[in-house]
């Protein structure tokens, strides 16, 4: 199954889910939940891949690109400063608002405000703003006002708290341990805080309340993320001695997922015999939240405990689960269990997929696995299963495997944009001479279905892929139909972004050092093109243009790259590139300029300016 959908949304709604699922003691309701966060969460590996079908044009030639600088108005912190002390509770509030959103967003020199904001702490009346200057101290990483923030989380009220204490822990602040103590012992403690205390008591590892915090594991009346959490926080205070208690939540008559789930938690630092055990009962069960849990911490005590649970869990539904069971042959290579793994470049979570690939790669570099990481994954480009072609040219072509062109050549005609795109990207990392003619009758096909509006949604990056090979290889022959891509499309026709943008740079190698006027003479045209509603290929024919008139050393009218520069914006990639041009053709060297510097404007106070400030909520640079 795909994931439902991507980025921020994924986030909101798995918390969301959560938070359900730990508020409920209902069976039901957490199997339910739990199978909805499976769908809602990425698989837990790297989201950033080594191997990504990329443009070779975009790096050729590459350039030493300068990054924006954060900086805010320098009036703006002693502005908020004199209004933290200042009487008015709102203001205040306001300013130290002002100061944590400023530190949160990445802008430096906060901390100087530490000082005030530690005043304001101690001496506000108003709870508002009491809570802001201390979110304020903890963004900028106060930690020496630890203590004032402890004593003023222990005199005031509860949302204080929520905001101090998690700070606290991840600095390690012993202090507030008995504080955490207390709570945990105490049986009136409200939830919201008996929650701060076992996520403090389990990231410093305390074992001084594990008799209290297996209490609240046993008890059937506490709220489910009470329990887990208490369960959490002993597991981690103990390395040994809690198998017990482990047997007494699975003899349950009606053991639930929540038991089995404060199992592992219990277990988590365990790895006597006996745990083992109880964990390999568990990477089986039903539950697939339970059982990848399970998985991972069998794999953590020893790779080789997951071995002989594999085939059972890579057929699980849930695709973590599948994951575990493919770390442990990962872990524990065999040419064999490569040709297993390869077949997860079938499956259908794209997390899944894409991990594998990037394991055989890695796996591909010890000499006894190399081959069998390129058999097997032969095996799957040849299959008919889409996903596992898309997956397989891209390892093949990272690899560098020649004799995969043959069957890639096959599926650039695929109906399935996916392995469109990566067989051209897997084609151009092979550069295999003999496939030229082929490639090129390809696409001189497909630039007529493109003409004649039958165009797909991958062709685009395709062909722009075969267009690189032909520069790679210096594939004359190719001249003719690139030199199509070089005029301003015509209302009716688009001849593909990157298609267009990768003819022009192609037909600059063609030409490197050896001007052809009647070329350059359209590339500068194109270079001056003016943007209008039908050429949604504009900014990388600039960009390529630029390039390829600079690589070919053009004769061109004095002065025209120097005017075009001047109507660009000083770092839009068609500046770099125009500059570039110049460098190539006169030798004359135009420095990069300075840094942007980025600040934010709409504070709740700004200083008055002789101009107007920009408009609120908008980011501008400043002078």
């Amino acid at each position: 199954m795909q994931p439902l959908c991507t980025g921020r949304c994924i986030n909101e709604y798995a918390h969301i889910l959560i938070s359900f699922i730990m508020s409920s003691n209902r069976p039901n309701v957490l199997l339910t939940a739990f199978a909805l966060v499976g769908l809602f969460t990425p698989v837990g590996v790297a989201a950033a891949y080594e191997i990504q079908p990329e443009f070779v044009m975009y790096h050729d030639p590459e350039f030493d690109i300068v990054a924006d600088t954060k900086r805010l108005d320098e009036r703006l912190l002693p502005l908020w400063r004199e209004v933290l002390l200042r009487p008015e509770v709102d203001h205040q509030r306001q300013a130290a608002e002002a100061i944590a959103q400023a530190a949160e967003s990445g802008y430096p020199g906060m901390e100087i405000a530490q000082e005030d904001l530690h005043e304001l702490l101690t001496t506000a009346v108003d709870p508002a703003a009491r809570c802001a200057a201390a979110r304020a101290l903890i963004a900028i990483d106060a930690r020496s006002s630890a203590d004032a923030l402890y004593e003023a989380s222990r005199q005031y009220d509860s949302q204080l708290r929520q905001i101090v204490e998690p700070a606290l822990a991840s600095w390690e602040y012993t202090p507030i341990r008995d504080v955490w103590r207390s709570r945990v012992r105490d049986p009136q403690t409200n939830r919201r805080e008996l929650l701060l205390a076992l996520q403090g008591l389990a990231r410093c590892q305390d074992a001084d309340v594990t008799d209290a915090l297996l209490e609240i594991v046993h008890s059937g009346d506490r709220p489910s993320d009470v329990r887990l959490n208490a369960a959490r926080a002993a597991g981690a205070g103990t390395d040994r001695g809690l198998e017990p208690q482990v047997d007494l939540l699975l003899q349950l008559s009606a053991t639930r997922v929540l038991h089995k789930l404060c199992v592992v938690a219990l277990l988590s630092r365990h790895d006597s015999e006996t745990a083992r055990n109880q964990l390999t009962n568990l990477a089986r069960d039903v539950e697939p939240t339970v059982a990848e849990q399970a998985l991972g911490r069998l794999f953590d005590i020893d790779p080789q405990l997951v071995i002989p649970l594999v085939d059972e869990a890579r057929m699980n539904l849930d695709p973590k689960v599948r994951r575990r069971a493919a770390d442990a042959y990962v872990a524990l290579p065999t040419p064999g269990r490569v040709a297993i793994l390869s077949e997860l470049l079938n499956d259908v979570h794209p997390d899944v997929r894409g991990s594998i690939r990037e394991d055989l790669f890695a796996l591909a570099a010890q000499p006894e696995l190399d081959d069998a990481v390129r058999e097997s994954a032969l095996v799957v480009l040849d299959g008919d299963i889409w996903r596992g072609q898309e997956q397989a040219s891209l390892l093949l072509g990272a690899l560098d495997h020649e004799p995969a062109a043959a069957r890639m050549i096959e599926l650039l005609n695929s109906d399935r944009s996916e392995v469109e795109i990566s067989t051209g990207w897997g084609l151009r990392m092979l550069a295999v001479s003999e496939t030229l003619p082929d490639l090129l009758a390809h696409a001189q096909r497909r630039t007529i279905d493109r003409r004649e509006g039958r165009s797909t949604n991958g062709l685009d990056e395709q062909i722009a892929h075969l267009f690189e090979l032909f520069a790679i290889m210096q594939y004359d022959p190719a001249e003719e139909l690139l030199r199509e891509y070089v005029p301003k499309p015509s209302p009716a026709i688009a001849m593909g972004y990157f298609s267009r943008g990768a003819a022009i740079w192609t037909l600059g190698h063609f030409h490197a050092g050896k001007p052809d006027q009647g070329l350059a003479d359209q590339l500068l045209e194109r270079l001056n093109d003016t943007a209008d509603v039908f050429n949604s290929e504009l900014d990388i024919a600039w960009q390529m243009s630029a390039i390829s008139l600079g690589r070919m050393h053009a004769e061109l009218p004095p002065s025209a790259l120097h005017t075009r520069l001047m109507s660009s914006f000083m770092h839009d990639p068609v500046a770099y590139a125009i500059r570039w041009a110049i460098l190539q053709i006169t030798g004359e060297e135009i420095p990069t300029p300075p840094a942007i510097v980025r600040g934010m404007t709409g504070w709740f106070l700004e200083p008055l300016n002789d101009a107007p400030l920009p408009e609120s909520g908008s980011e501008d640079a400043l002078d």
